[in-house]
């Protein structure tokens, strides 16, 4: 009942909200949007900050708050993502030519042909889509609803590998051919220099420039809907002197939360990096990467640092959740206990592991090249076809 409700309210809105057809579509607006206006990070970010440095055009964040755009960017636009509902937001959407997102816009706005909206996304890794995972059985009805109607808004999808595009593309019921095969625009950071990304690191957290990082950066348990507490068990004081021992270094261990769910991890050894905007340039900052089934780890396995999966509840998440791909079948070595990742880390290969990403990268298909933005705004501007 409650999904039959909500497709009424979206058909309502469509068909209201054609009003703003009377309004001109501005050819040299282009809207930025990062996780619905919570953010200004992910791919979004990184077109957005190429494009502006060599190209004339109207740019407007989405963004709840102001402040979190760069006070080099003070001529740029900004209007809430808090505020969906209201007349201004509804103007700005249907009058952009440009509309880029990393999560998908609204589903009630009555798109134009003559507007590009192009989801960009935000990860690629083993787990499978929400569409596709058991435990959004329950809300599989109105997600299909909602995904059939986006399918006809998006004009395309940026895609990092051929995994990607071929399970993205199933998940989503949309054609291959919206899909760019270019790599994501956030990844273009790991094949040119990343000194003054792990600076820029070092002075948030007021490190000091020799130390090494470990990064643990698990994903949200339970459904979007209503995620569940992750109890974490990882022995923070055992690992860093396993890291110790293994790579000859002193390590400081840094904490990022999943953005939908802030589990608590509370240890006088642990340096909080959950609000930190960017998680990019955490990557580009660690030494190690320690994760479990976050999309991250494709991103950091381009800077062929060790990343080592810390998966304590494997038999629940893959029940509920599910993957594409089995986790054995990674680079990156498993573990399911404390004593599993402690010996992961001592018996850690780094020629071995190096062959071991390389090869991964070669059967996922990656598309990554460094060049993604590049790429990205000569499509967009017809520079040449896809």
């Amino acid at each position: 009942m409650k999904a039959l409700l909500m497709l009424g309210i979206i058909k309502l809105l469509r068909i209201v909200l054609r009003i703003f057809y009377i309004f001109p579509i501005r050819k040299n607006r282009i809207i930025f949007i990062s996780y619905k206006g919570s953010q200004y990070t992910c791919n979004p970010k990184y077109i957005f900050e190429y494009m502006y440095m060599r190209y004339k055009y109207e740019y407007i964040w989405c963004l709840n708050d102001r402040k979190k755009l760069p006070e080099e960017y003070k001529d740029v636009h900004t209007v809430s993502g808090l505020k969906r509902f209201y007349p201004y937001y509804f103007f700005i959407i249907m009058t952009s030519k440009y509309i880029i997102n990393n999560v998908g816009i609204e589903p009630y706005f009555p798109i134009r042909k003559q507007q590009v909206v192009v989801n960009t996304w935000h990860g690629v890794g083993p787990k499978k889509d929400s569409r596709d995972a058991s435990l959004y059985e329950k809300y599989r009805f109105s997600d299909r609803i909602i995904r059939d109607i986006r399918r006809n808004m998006i004009s395309m999808i940026i895609s990092p590998c051929a995994y990607f595009t071929r399970n993205t593309s199933k998940a989503w019921n949309t054609p291959e051919y919206k899909f760019i095969r270019i790599g994501y625009p956030r990844n273009d950071l790991f094949f040119a220099n990343t000194d003054s990304q792990k600076m820029k690191v070092f002075s948030y957290f007021k490190i000091h420039g020799t130390a090494k990082l470990a990064l643990y950066a698990p994903t949200y348990r339970g459904d979007y809907h209503s995620p569940d507490t992750f109890k974490n068990e990882l022995n923070i004081k055992e690992l860093l002197n396993t890291l110790k021992i293994t790579f000859k270094n002193d390590f400081l261990f840094l904490y990022r939360s999943h953005r939908q769910k802030y589990s608590e991890l509370t240890n006088e050894q642990v340096i909080q990096a959950s609000e930190y905007p960017d998680m990019q340039e955490l990557l580009c900052a660690a030494d190690i990467l320690i994760t479990d089934y976050s999309s991250s780890m494709w991103d950091f396995s381009f800077t062929y640092r060790p990343c080592f999966i810390y998966a304590p509840d494997l038999e629940k998440y893959k029940a509920e959740q599910g993957f594409y791909m089995p986790l054995e079948e990674l680079p990156f070595p498993l573990a399911e206990t404390n004593e599993q990742l402690a010996h992961n880390i001592s018996s850690f290969n780094p020629e071995h592991y190096e062959q071991a990403v390389k090869q991964y990268h070669k059967d996922l298909g990656s598309y990554e090249t460094g060049t993604a933005r590049e790429q990205f705004c000569k499509i967009l501007f017809g520079e040449h076809h896809f």
